[in-house]
């Protein structure tokens, strides 16, 4: 009978420490971030609250889900058990964190976010459920710095639960929450200066601060002063942001501020004194207008070639560029000094590397579809070969930035023009990889015309497409034009050595991106392939750099050479085929914000189909090795705001993801004129098609259902 009570006992005190203990508080940059839980069990059929807590060190903060000027807001993805289903996030109210004469909204200290929780009523009682989340955010001071990290927490499932040791910070954080407007009555207009809100009541605070609920309504940095009319009626007059015009709502939410205390604010946006609500304020009947792109497109071949050099012009500062571009950075830094002559010879040799790769490339491109291959421009991202191969030359290139080995030892006291030949070949070679790196970046103006450019004759198509090349080769070229604009740039010298290291770091960035792109096509085990490549690659740049360096013997030297080669290309030679097959065994990808389920897999008859039921349609054409698709998804697609008002005007979103090829997602870019990814359409239910812009916001977004719908 005592053992019986003893283990009873013992299960009283497990169950106890189930629910009070959480998961190890991580440890990120500048922050702590943790989950906690309010209970110490999960009730099933009942609700109960869980939260995200961060606790950051001195002046610096994350953001609130209006980040104001700048900053974006903390994100969660949720991993939960089955039965177990999360609500919204309960976001306390901001404060105001101003910087270089910007006002952002945000949290400095301990910021904690409450998610509400629901659990079903068929939950076995006495089963130990573990919650985990992914945690995006954006923490700030004089520079920001992303952080993620991943959270979890353990709660036994009971009959009932009792308040857990972090209780007391749910009721701070709730203190922390706007209250409801009890004692006022808010009204909102719209008038030909702004907004206005009139607050009628009493015991009105003189520092009264509104923030919109979402971004693009007001400008956070314009003053806000309220001025009263009577002792009981103040008026707040709030600068709007040029967008809203565009796009104004029926509604103005956010929430009021004095002091210490917060209301939570939505009433309905009125037409103001001598500004009536009329289309010619809304724009919402009027002719869209002719964007810089559509204007150049209609010159013909002469603004077709403009917007192609814009194009790559603009590719210089796609990240998919800048690990080339840095090396190429760091080449003129190490010929700063050089003649006109000598200047001119490797800037022209640059921008030959450039922009004949970019007629070869379009020119397989031409050759392929002429063989009835339906590819589309970046199509090179879509093969293994390619990316196992850039894979090793980008690790390669960053192990000889770092010093493992080193390139040229043999040319050490060889003749001055040798050396300077083999540099002019470099940067020829610099061009060609800026090239090929390059040619996937849809950047902005890029797209349009590369569509027209793979549906031209071949003679217009690639002088579009070397027209591209210029464009992304001209700044080195100017350069070089000109070197003594090279004199604006730091100085040579020792700390170029520390550059040159972390340069490589940028190539090993570029890495772990092509690792991403061939993990989404072919799995774990395409990861694998690369990883093993990365090793033997690895292994055979250590050997050259250790017995090849120009202290050697020629034997030792030769030994060396014969060795990394074999090992670098017989690991290249065996990873292309493994890749081949884990991109053949692996299934179907899956796009990245999926999960919530609002987002399903795109065909032209689930289009058809939906539009015949008379609901709009969204679809996002994208890929992974895009990169301006996936800052897409995260800033403007794959949001509460987005979610929200996709599911307020019943739109259905598709996803069609050519991160492999697929000839029937390749035919409908080409329908609208695309050769390439990414493409945003919103097809109304009559059957219209408004064709959305590259780059995204959540408000371009709303601008283009309203007018749309």
């Amino acid at each position: 009978m005592r053992r019986f009570h003893i283990s009873f006992f013992i299960l009283l005190v497990g169950i106890f420490a189930c629910g009070r203990l959480s998961a190890e508080p991580v440890q990120a940059d500048y922050t702590t971030v943790e989950l906690i839980a309010e209970d110490s069990a999960i009730v099933p059929g009942q609700a109960f609250n869980v939260a995200i807590r961060f606790v950051m060190e001195p002046h610096w903060h994350i953001y609130w889900k209006n980040p104001g000027a700048s900053g974006l807001p903390p994100e969660i993805t949720w991993d939960l058990p089955e039965g177990i289903e999360a609500g919204g996030i309960e976001w306390p109210a901001p404060e105001r964190i101003p910087l270089e004469g910007l006002m952002n909204y945000g949290y400095e200290g301990v910021a904690t976010f409450i998610v509400p929780m629901k659990a079903s009523e068929s939950l076995p009682v006495g089963e130990l459920l573990t919650l985990k989340a992914d945690l995006f955010w954006l923490i700030c001071k004089e520079v920001c710095l992303p952080g993620d990290a991943s959270v979890e927490l353990s709660l036994p499932v009971a009959d009932s639960s009792q308040p857990a040791a972090e209780a007391t910070a749910f009721e701070d954080a709730r203190s922390q929450q706007p209250m409801a407007v009890e004692n006022w009555t808010v009204s909102a207009f719209l008038g030909e200066d702004g907004i206005l809100l009139e607050i009628v009541g009493e015991s009105i605070p003189e520092d009264l601060y509104f923030y919109a609920g979402s971004a693009g309504v007001i400008d956070p940095s314009a003053a806000q002063a309220p001025t009263f009319q009577a002792a009981d009626m103040a008026r707040l007059r709030l600068a709007p942001e040029s967008t809203f015009w565009s796009e104004p709502s029926d509604y103005l939410s956010g929430v009021l501020q004095s002091g210490g205390q917060s209301w939570e604010l939505a009433v309905p946006l009125l037409a103001g004194d001598g500004m009536l609500f009329s289309d010619e304020v809304s724009g919402l009947d009027s002719p869209a207008p002719v964007g810089f792109e559509q204007s150049l497109l209609q010159l013909g071949l002469p603004g077709f070639l403009l917007l192609a050099f814009l194009g790559g012009l603009i590719l210089n500062i796609m990240p998919c560029v800048l690990p080339v571009l840095s090396l190429k950075v760091f080449s003129l830094l190490k010929h700063a000094g050089q003649t006109r002559r000598e200047a001119f010879k490797h800037g022209l040799a640059y921008t030959l590397g450039v922009v004949l790769s970019f007629l070869v490339l379009a020119g397989a491109l031409f050759a392929l579809r002429a063989f009835g291959e339906r590819i589309g421009w970046g199509f090179q991202l879509q093969s293994p070969e390619f990316v196992v191969v850039l894979t090793a030359i980008f690790f390669l290139f960053g192990l000889n930035l770092m010093g493992v080995f080193e390139l040229g030892g043999r040319l050490v006291g060889a003749d001055a023009g040798v050396a300077k030949r083999n540099d002019v070949v470099g940067s020829f070679g610099m061009g060609v990889l800026a090239a090929v790196v390059g040619a996937p970046c849809m950047g902005p103006l890029v797209a349009g015309v590369s569509g027209l450019a793979v549906q031209a004759n071949v003679a217009t198509g690639l002088l579009i497409f070397g027209m591209m090349g210029l464009g992304l080769a001209s700044p080195f070229l100017v350069l070089s034009i000109f070197p003594k604009l090279v004199a604006f740039l730091p100085k040579p010298g020792l700390w170029m050595e520390s550059f040159k290291q972390g340069m490589g770091f940028l190539l090993m960035a570029a890495v772990v991106f092509l690792a991403l792109v061939a993990g989404q096509q072919g799995g774990v085990d395409a990861v694998m392939v690369l990883l093993l490549v990365m090793l033997f690659c690895g292994l055979g740049a250590w050997i050259y750099g250790r017995w090849g360096a120009a202290s050697r013997s020629r034997r030792s030297k030769r030994i060396s050479q014969v060795l990394a080669l074999l090992l670098i290309l017989g690991s290249l030679s065996w990873a292309i085929g493994a890749t081949q097959a884990a991109y053949s065994n692996h299934g179907a990808t899956t796009t990245l914000g999926d999960a919530s389920g609002q987002w399903t897999d795109w065909s032209e008859d689930k289009v058809q189909a939906t539009l015949a039921e008379g609901r709009p349609v969204f679809v996002d054409f994208t890929a992974t090795w895009c990169l301006i698709c996936q800052v897409n998804k995260r800033v403007a697609l794959r949001t509460d705001a987005t979610a929200a008002l996709f599911e307020e005007y019943g739109i259905v979103a598709l996803t069609a993801d050519w991160t492999r090829y697929d000839p029937a997602i390749t035919d409908a870019l080409e329908s609208f004129d695309r050769s390439g990814v990414p493409l945003y359409l919103l097809y109304a239910p009559d059957g219209e098609v408004t064709i959305l812009p590259q780059s995204l916001t959540s408000s371009m977004i709303r601008q283009a259902v309203e007018r749309a719908l």
